[in-house]
């Protein structure tokens, strides 16, 4: 049997009621600080709303004698107060968006008695540095201050520069999701996938570079990550997903690997700044609005991206694709390799010599390359078959020299 409850708690001291009714009963303390809303079931309390916090919220382990084993969906939801949350032993389950969008949360304590989160719990909660877990929880444990189950990242929480445990072998779904100071994350070699919307709303990522011991990466993964303007897919991935980089409107450059087959619906969708893109001849299936589309709303419709090209082989599905939806089509290798124009947008400037040297870096750490044949050889300014910081500093020294006669 469930009933409702109303309870006003402080300090742990509980004060309460006559039943006011057969199937409810009002709970009062000595000072309303907090008051809980809850349901009663199979002997167990289910915190179903709260108000009356301020920035500490410490629950209670048990209401009149019975156990709080459940925090309810939007329990605590678009909470903007508060900072910190204190969570008893003896909660079991900890339902959907609890605690989501509480814009200046820092810091949760979990006790050892939960056993389930939902992956959405602690979502778009930008400013959470940090998720303690007791030691005795036999379920899930706190690394860097994040929240792990077994090897996997469940929720992030940490600063803008994440730290992921090398050991780490998948990303949750949502577990990023909404950090919108997040500006850099390496994902470690070994890593073998990621889930959906995991990094949605990450406003101010920059890059994405992902190892090619990952197999798959999930729908939406990169949703209006609007800050995303290099991306480097890696050899283990055979599809890119519905909407994976949907919105991500700052991107200009993209490294699509032979492995992959497939590109979903939607996956480059509105992504305005991506003007070419080297599909392999690998892919066999290109879906809905995948490439080089956008919404316009002065027309309220989908359009092409201006001046927007397909680069691959001659009879694939990157040329059917083009065709179908009105693009220009270059036939991959057609177009002459121009030194110093490392990202083939006809520009020989300052984003070359950092994509130069972000290779090179890669490369003295004894990470493989991501570079194609062609873009070493653009890289490769003074012919010494190397790309080094020799290469890229040679590059910037020829943009400045021409930047500076464009200018006299």
């Amino acid at each position: 049997m469930k009933k409702t409850i109303a309870l006003l708690a402080a300090g742990g001291i509980l004060l309460h009621s006559a039943p006011a009714a057969e199937n409810s009963a009002v709970c009062a303390a000595e000072t309303s600080e907090v008051q809980f809303r809850y349901t009663i079931d199979n002997g167990g309390i289910t915190l179903t709303g709260a108000s009356g916090a301020g920035d500490f919220l410490d629950i209670p382990s048990n209401i009149d004698g019975l156990p709080v084993t459940d925090i309810a969906e939007g329990f605590f939801t678009n909470s903007n107060g508060l900072i910190f949350v204190n969570l008893p032993d003896s909660l079991v389950t900890i339902g959907k968006k609890a605690f989501s969008n509480c814009s200046q949360l820092i810091s949760v304590h979990i006790g050892s008695g939960t056993v389930s989160i939902d992956e959405q719990a602690f979502s778009a909660c930008p400013k959470l540095q940090k998720i303690d877990v007791s030691a005795d929880n036999k379920i899930y444990h706190s690394e860097n201050g994040s929240l792990y189950k077994d090897d996997s990242l469940l929720i992030y929480a940490g600063s803008g520069s994440a730290v992921i445990a090398p050991t780490t072998v998948s990303i949750g779904k949502f577990a990023f999701f909404g950090k919108t100071e997040l500006s850099s994350v390496e994902i470690p070699y070994g890593m073998k996938a990621i889930g959906d919307y995991a990094f949605a709303g990450c406003l101010a990522l920059t890059n994405a570079d992902i190892p090619d011991t990952v197999t798959s990466i999930g729908d939406a993964c990169f949703l209006s990550c609007t800050a995303l303007d290099a991306v480097h897919l890696g050899g283990g991935l055979t599809t890119i997903p519905d909407s994976c980089f949907h919105g991500c409107t700052a991107l200009k450059i993209v490294h699509i690997p032979d492995s992959v087959t497939v590109i979903k619906d939607y996956a480059f969708y509105s992504c305005d700044s991506l003007v070419n893109v080297l599909v392999p001849p690998s892919v066999d299936s290109i879906g809905t609005d995948a490439l080089g589309r956008k919404f316009v709303i002065r027309s309220n419709s989908v359009e092409n991206i201006p001046n927007f090209t397909i680069k691959g082989s001659i009879g694939s599905a990157a040329q059917r694709y083009a065709a179908s939806m009105n693009m220009l089509f270059i036939e991959e290798g057609e177009r002459k390799v121009v030194t110093g124009d490392v990202n083939s947008d006809n520009i020989i400037d300052g984003k070359d010599a950092t994509i130069t040297l972000t290779e090179y870096a890669k490369l003295s750490a004894g990470k493989a390359g991501t570079f194609t044949a062609a873009q070493r050889q653009a890289a490769d300014f003074n012919k010494d078959s190397t790309v080094d910081g020799k290469d890229a500093s040679a590059i910037l020294a020829y943009y400045a020299k021409n930047s500076v006669q464009a200018d006299s």
